[in-house]
């Protein structure tokens, strides 16, 4: 009897130094993060209408689910290396994971997701500072996202910055 135990032993060994081994590298080399992205599929956006100019007034956009969004920036500028606030309306008032990401369209000018304050009442902002680029003329998306559970959806502004 004892001889066929280490047979046991030693299979019960295998089989804990492989799960350990398993989840060692599941947690190191498996960006789950991106996987679950991935299992969601990318984010689809509703773009303003481009007659409108956030440079002179807010725009709105109304996405998949029926909520409606109205982008404002100030100072209408939209100065570079300075403070700018960007305030957010919408018809839902209670949004929750919502999220604002900035970045350039025409040239790598880093990903600025900036975390939205509730301000009650379906008011929303999120205050950022943007890039100088020597080049100019920048143009720019701010997406504003809606996470879902098995999808996510939202709003797309552009704008234009000089130098």
């Amino acid at each position: 009897m004892p001889q066929e135990k280490k047979p046991n032993n030693l299979k019960s060994a295998i089989l804990q130094v492989a799960i350990v081994l398993f989840i060692v590298a599941g947690y190191f080399l498996i960006d789950f993060s991106s996987l679950y992205q991935s299992l969601k599929g990318e984010a689809k956006f509703v773009t303003q209408d481009s007659s409108c100019d956030l440079h002179q007034s807010s725009c709105s956009v109304k996405i998949q689910d029926g909520t409606t969004f109205e982008l404002s920036i100030n100072p209408k500028s939209i100065p570079l290396m300075q403070s700018i606030k960007f305030e957010i309306k919408s018809s839902n008032k209670e949004l929750k994971n919502l999220h604002l990401n900035i970045y350039a369209t025409n040239m790598f000018m880093g990903d600025f997701n900036l975390p939205i304050k509730n301000l009650g009442n379906g008011n929303y902002e999120a205050e950022g500072t943007l890039p100088t680029c020597p080049v100019g003329n920048m143009q720019w998306n701010a997406d504003i996202r809606i996470e879902k559970i098995n999808k996510t959806i939202g709003a797309r502004f552009q704008f234009k910055t000089g130098r």
